[in-house]
Formats: C-alpha cells, sequence, structure tokens
C-alpha cells in the first residue's frame, strides 16, 4: 500500500487558514501529524509553535530546535519536559505542584471552558494555579481553552467563561509582582468568535478537511492519498462467496480482485460496500481480511499490477468515515502503519 503525503498542500492550507482566521497558527502534529508524519510537516511548514499531545511526541521535534506546546502532560513526563524544554499545558492541581518541584522553565494554563476534558475550572482555580507557578518560578506565557463544539452559542458561553479565566491569571500575577505577557490560544473551531485572543490551534483543517464553519468555503486541499495494487484477478459465477465466513455472496457472474491492504492498514471491516476506484471506474469492496481485501465489478477489466485508489478526492477520509460511522480523524489516523510506503512531495 502507498501512502501519498503532499506538503505543498498543507502549506497551503496553512497559508489560506491564516489569511481568513487573520491570526497566527499553533499548528498540531500529534498522532504523528494526524497520520501525515510530524517531522516532515513540521520541517516543511514555518510556526512559532507546534502542538503535540505527550511528552514522547515533543522530544524529536525539540531535536529540530523546535518550540513544542504538550497539551496533555503527565506526571511521569514532567521530567521530559523539563529536560527538553517544552512547554506543558497545565490543567490540574497535581500538574502544578510537579511543574514547580522539576523546575519547570515555562507552561501555558488549561482552562475548561466547557469541554470537561482537562483544564481548571472557573475563576478561583485558574487564580491559583497561576499563583502557585509564577512564586514557584515558573513563568505562565499563555492561557488556552478547547471548544467542545462550533455552535454559536456554544462557543460565546465558553468565551465567557474563557475570558473570566485570563482575568484571574492576569490578577494572580499582578497580585505578585510578576506582570508579564500572557498570550491566548484557541481551537481553530470557534475562529468566527475568536476575535480577542492572540493565536489558534489547528489540526484537521491544515491536512485538507472541514472541521467546523470556520472553515466553510475555504477551499481546502487534501494531503494523503492512498493507493495499493491488484495482486489477483478471478472470475467468480453467481453464487461464490468471498471472504471469511462467506460475507459476500455473487448475486451474479462478477469480476473480482485481490488487493494488498486490509484492516492492518487501516482499511475497516465496517468498509464492505463502499466503493474504491480502478481505471477510472467504481468498484465494490467485497471483504476485508487484514492484509488484503476483495473487490468486485460485474463490467471492469483489470489486470495485476493495475493502481487503486483507496483515499482520495471524492473518496476523501469524510466519506469514508460516514460509510464507517466514525469520523475523518480515525480514518486519518488508520492509514498510519509501518508497513506502507510512504512518499512525500514538496
Amino acid at each position: 500500500m502507498k501512502v501519498e503525503i503532499s506538503l505543498d498542500a498543507i502549506k497551503r492550507n496553512a497559508e489560506r487558514l491564516t489569511l481568513a482566521c487573520k491570526k497566527p497558527l499553533i499548528p498540531m502534529v500529534k498522532a504523528d501529524a494526524y497520520g501525515h508524519g510530524a517531522l516532515a510537516v513540521v520541517r516543511a511548514l514555518p510556526a512559532s509553535c507546534y502542538g503535540v499531545a505527550t511528552e514522547e511526541e515533543g522530544i524529536p521535534l525539540r531535536m529540530l530546535e523546535k518550540q513544542v506546546l504538550v497539551t496533555a502532560p503527565s506526571l511521569s513526563g514532567m521530567g521530559a519536559v523539563r529536560r527538553y524544554d517544552m512547554i506543558p499545558l497545565i490543567g490540574e492541581a497535581d500538574l502544578v505542584k510537579a511543574a514547580v518541584a522539576c523546575g519547570i522553565k515555562r507552561c501555558h494554563i488549561k482552562v475548561n471552558s466547557g469541554m470537561n476534558r482537562l483544564g481548571f475550572r472557573g475563576e478561583r482555580e485558574c487564580y491559583q494555579a497561576a499563583k502557585m507557578l509564577l512564586k514557584g518560578g515558573v513563568a505562565v506565557e499563555g492561557i488556552a481553552t478547547h471548544y467542545a463544539r462550533d455552535s454559536d452559542t456554544s462557543v460565546k458561553e465558553q468565551n465567557a467563561a474563557f475570558d473570566k479565566a485570563v482575568l484571574a491569571v492576569k490578577k494572580a500575577a499582578a497580585d505578585i509582582g510578576k506582570v508579564q505577557p500572557i498570550f491566548t490560544h484557541v481551537t481553530g473551531s470557534g475562529a468566527l468568535y475568536a476575535q480577542n485572543y492572540d493565536r489558534l490551534r489547528v489540526g484537521l483543517a491544515l491536512y485538507g478537511y472541514h472541521s467546523g464553519y470556520y472553515t466553510a468555503g475555504l477551499p481546502l486541499e487534501q494531503a494523503m492519498r492512498v493507493t495499493s495494487q491488484v495482486i489477483k484477478v478471478k472470475s467468480i459465477a453467481k453464487g461464490t462467496r468471498l471472504g471469511y465466513s462467506g460475507i459476500y455472496r455473487a448475486k451474479k457472474r462478477m469480476k473480482a480482485y485481490t488487493v494488498l491492504g486490509g484492516y492492518g492498514d487501516g482499511i475497516s471491516r465496517s468498509e464492505v460496500g463502499r466503493s474504491v476506484i480502478a481505471a477510472g471506474r467504481r468498484l465494490t469492496i467485497a471483504a476485508v481480511c487484514m492484509d488484503t481485501f476483495e473487490m468486485v465489478s460485474p463490467d471492469v477489466d483489470l489486470s495485476v499490477g493495475d493502481r487503486v485508489i483507496i483515499l482520495s478526492g471524492a473518496l476523501g477520509a469524510d466519506s469514508i468515515a460516514s460509510y464507517r460511522g466514525t469520523i475523518p480523524y480515525e480514518v486519518l489516523l488508520g492509514y498510519n502503519v509501518p508497513r506502507a510506503e510512504r512518499i512525500y512531495d514538496g
């Protein structure tokens, strides 16, 4: 299976998002840049800071001397944060204590404004956390929140809570005489109502998929294309079964093709029945195994070695996700497997 990544598409998406949102971006490159390859993306895409989830993800980026924001730091990883001079996004009391104890130089504070996942909730918690960090010698350089959904009402409600938290953090700094610039950042899904904030964290849209109404109308380009090849050609009679447990039964005489790539390569068994493309024609996935899948057509003639488009254009991660009953994030990450051949342009 071949996974082709267009770094030029990612750069153009970033340019369009920056122009549309009128704010600097913090590119999210967690989970190996949503399956696109974090090191390659970071090398190609200039930014003042990049977002990852864990300390382990951040270390290779620090080897490239990039600024790294760790959005889900762990207690056990705070030593690595200090050692590699990463920036933890702190939203729990235990992490405040660990940051001080480890001698972390700087951090951002995470506010739970409505996502109810990570972060300090309310002005009092944010004030106390900021005060403890600053007294302990940890510079609070930023404050962030994460939108739970992109509806107008929800974003406005979260902004109101976030604004109060920002004021509380700044008051804590003022109260102990450590006034300093503190920049704010939010997720891109609320960009239409983020005029008062300094930066946007962007993820899925960088890689070519709309992740909220803030990208509506933007000509985003899919950065990933996945193809494979036919490795066996056969004709099957009416009633012939394919796949484990005979999951597919031919209703008439058909052409059947075995294609390299299966659920070990990100092609889910729930994709049985969806289309793939070969020779400019649509064929149907009939069965999926670990290493291969079967596709059928009554009238498309192919040969061994012919290429099959699994993900591209109209067969994008969003349409595949809709068919599978999941989200495009999960689809893209599924193709990030060691045995896939990865090709980068740009």
